[in-house]
């Protein structure tokens, strides 16, 4: 499966929050919501991983959302890491996820899957199903890039 439109957001997102250091000074919320925002993709990006592989493999896709949008892990994420690491980590796990996207044959990009997802405050979204390759051209071309111009704006209020 191509990753070019992937691969060029994840590259802006990467770049917005590479300008963002650990001591660059924001206001203490925007500082929580960088926080949260690259907490969230690499959660997020291991979810869609696990799911890509199972796409890979024919097994039924199942994306889940939960902990990628939970609380806990979110803050045990934050708390156990610094800007720095969380970048690093975003990083990583979009390698990953790309990897195994490309692994993933053309005709296979057709299989649906299926979307259980809650928002960021915890409210469920009616079930859905969409076909794996449109998935990842909606993270491609709208998840990642709103997140990209959040970590932006962020960066600029101090």
């Amino acid at each position: 499966m191509d990753t070019t439109e992937l691969d060029v957001a994840y590259r802006h997102l990467l770049t917005a929050a590479g300008a963002i250091s650990d001591t660059t000074p924001l206001a203490v919320d925007s500082r929580s919501d960088i926080n949260w925002t690259l907490s969230h993709i690499a959660l997020s990006d291991r979810i869609l991983a696990a799911a890509a592989r199972d796409v890979l493999t024919g097994f039924p896709a199942i994306v889940d959302n939960r902990n990628a949008m939970d609380d806990t892990a979110i803050n045990t994420l934050i708390a156990s890491t610094t800007h720095t690491q969380r970048v690093q980590l975003v990083r990583r796990n979009a390698a990953d996820l790309g990897a195994v996207i490309r692994a993933i044959p053309d005709h296979a990009a057709a299989m649906p899957v299926k979307l259980h997802l809650v928002s960021r405050d915890g409210q469920s979204v009616p079930e859905q199903r969409l076909p794996w390759s449109d998935l990842i051209l909606l993270r491609a071309t709208e998840h990642l890039p709103r997140h990209t111009e959040r970590l932006t704006l962020l960066a600029s209020e101090e």
